[in-house]
């Protein structure tokens, strides 16, 4: 999607759920067509040029599918290289874009949002990890012999494991199985920080192959004892207290998700605060036809975006180049951030606030120009 070739023409819907009072999408997608036809053809487009460049949308609003309304929105993009259909979030703002490029910018902060990730309930009861991924919560098996309840550490009686109070001679109490592994069944908060501790034993491994990012859920003392006890890196700061049994699937996505994401949010100003202080100043930018430039030869590693930053120009004119196959005014931002994703840079979305005074776009690059020239 990056490469479109010009006109790059992005439609985007928001969902329409049936009886709704909006207008349907087949109706609002040929309305689309009618402002596509009246941009090309005022730049010189003949008519049948622009009816073979549109041709799939009017195919698509014919779509009996689409003409039922839905819930989600729809992302179109077509070019002269393709045509891409995607679902997105209900509440995108309706737009009708013909440019240089595809216009994703009021897309960026779902694009950016945290899509796989692992939820481990904890409770005194039992213990499940979970695996957000594009929307869908499935259940992980644990790998074997990952304790998953404080009754299971209790009643364990595998011959590897320190025994006290053997019960020699046959004489005595039988050994209860706490006393077995030396934690009095009278002193819980014992138990509950020696289960935590064999359990995050137990997962350290298997989650540092998947290497995505853990939300601890469930009760407030059990998470708190285990993240005392957890050694696994990518564990998210801040815990999901509450009972996790009585929230819907929805609930339960939405809170993790947004605590995933405000820490990818601290953690990019982090980033952006190391780099300020630490990088060398050829390094890294804040003016935005350095940044463009930058995105367009494909220099930028990582970009800082202000939240609802906006800047109209020309593309190819910002990057002083002598052919503009389609001269048009666009959104600036919204260019440097599809070369930057199209070019395998990563993209953060941050507070304006955290950017330095008056920068709407910060940039970090992979090397400096002056490394090239020696």
């Amino acid at each position: 999607m990056g490469k479109a070739i010009p006109p790059a023409i992005s439609v985007l819907l928001p969902g329409c759920a049936p009886g709704s009072a909006a207008a349907p999408n087949s109706l609002r997608l040929r309305q689309a067509v009618d402002e596509i036809f009246r941009v090309l053809v005022a730049r010189g487009w003949a008519h049948h040029e622009v009816a073979h460049l549109v041709a799939p949308l009017l195919a698509l609003s014919n779509d009996p599918n689409l003409c039922e309304g839905r819930k989600c929105g729809m992302a179109l993009y077509l070019s002269r290289s393709g045509f891409h259909c995607f679902e997105i979030p209900a509440d995108v703002p309706e737009s009708v874009v013909v440019s240089t490029h595809f216009y994703i910018k009021p897309l960026l902060d779902w694009l950016t949002a945290p899509r796989d990730f692992l939820i481990l309930e904890l409770s005194p009861a039992g213990v499940g990890l979970k695996r957000a991924s594009n929307g869908m919560l499935t259940e992980v098996v644990l790998p074997r012999g990952v304790p998953t309840s404080l009754e299971e550490i209790a009643s364990s009686d595998a011959p590897d494991q320190p025994r006290l109070n053997r019960n020699p001679g046959g004489k005595g109490p039988p050994p209860s199985s706490a006393i077995s592994f030396g934690i009095s069944s009278a002193n819980e908060e014992r138990r509950i920080r020696f289960f935590c501790t064999m359990l995050d034993r137990g997962l350290h491994s298997y989650l540092q192959d998947l290497g995505l990012p853990l939300v601890l859920a469930g009760s407030g003392g059990m998470v708190n004892t285990y993240r005392k006890e957890n050694t696994y890196p990518a564990t998210i700061i801040k815990p999901l207290h509450g009972d996790v049994e009585s929230m819907t699937v929805e609930e339960l996505l939405e809170r993790a998700r947004q605590l995933v994401n405000a820490e990818k949010v601290q953690q990019a100003v982090r980033h952006l605060a190391e780099m300020e202080e630490y990088a060398p100043g050829d390094r890294w930018s804040t003016t935005l036809n350095s940044v463009l430039r930058g995105a367009a030869s494909g220099r930028v590693s990582r970009l800082f975006l202000a939240s609802g930053g906006a800047y109209s120009g020309d593309f190819h004119e910002e990057l002083g180049d002598s052919v503009n196959p389609f001269p048009v005014q666009e959104d600036l931002i919204n260019a440097i951030a599809i070369e930057t994703l199209a070019q395998g840079g990563e993209l953060n979305i941050v507070p304006s606030d955290q950017l330095p005074v008056q920068a709407q776009v910060v940039a970090l690059f992979r090397y400096s120009l002056g490394s090239v020239r020696g």
